[in-house]
């Protein structure tokens, strides 16, 4: 094979995997966010599935269970998981709140659609929260779009922030 030919296939064959690989990282993302949307819609009843939960699955099987119950322990398990699970979000939730009060109004309101729609028990409508911010309806649906966006690379850490920048 000549040069010409080869350089030819391997730009095609890099071109190939380079659409492979950004398509590859898109739904990624999409996974991403389709499951910081889902954890923070169920919020609540995630919260309430967790609570008085013993993370020491050995103890609470103990008390509870039959040891050799491997069905039981699976089920434990679960719930010890959806408490570590809950606490973690919580704990994203603080930090991005701490990063929203040190930049600007958008970012701000952009945390507290997410308390509003998703974390108070008490939910407002976006039309509640539009009128509490001073702006339009569709202002407050784009900014709930980008406040999963964001609370997504809480979430999931330095793979999603290199991913949006690659």
């Amino acid at each position: 094979m000549d040069q010409k030919l080869v350089r030819e296939i391997t730009k095609l064959v890099t071109d190939l995997v380079r659409g492979e690989r950004k398509r590859e990282i898109a739904n990624e993302q999409t996974w991403r966010v389709k499951n910081t949307k889902l954890l923070l819609k169920n919020y609540d009843i995630l919260k309430e599935h967790s609570k008085d939960i013993d993370t020491d699955i050995d103890r609470y099987l103990k008390d509870v269970f039959d040891q050799d119950d491997l069905k039981l322990r699976s089920i434990a398990g679960y719930k010890a998981r959806t408490n570590k699970m809950m606490e973690y979000t919580d704990l994203m939730l603080a930090a991005y709140r701490s990063y929203a009060d040190k930049r600007d109004d958008a970012t701000r309101r952009r945390y507290y659609i997410i308390r509003y729609l998703y974390i108070e028990p008490k939910k407002l409508t976006l039309i509640q929260i539009a009128n509490r911010f001073g702006v339009a309806e569709r202002t407050i649906m784009r900014d709930q779009k980008e406040a999963v966006k964001e609370f997504s690379i809480f979430l999931f850490g330095i793979v999603s922030i290199e991913e949006m920048v690659g």
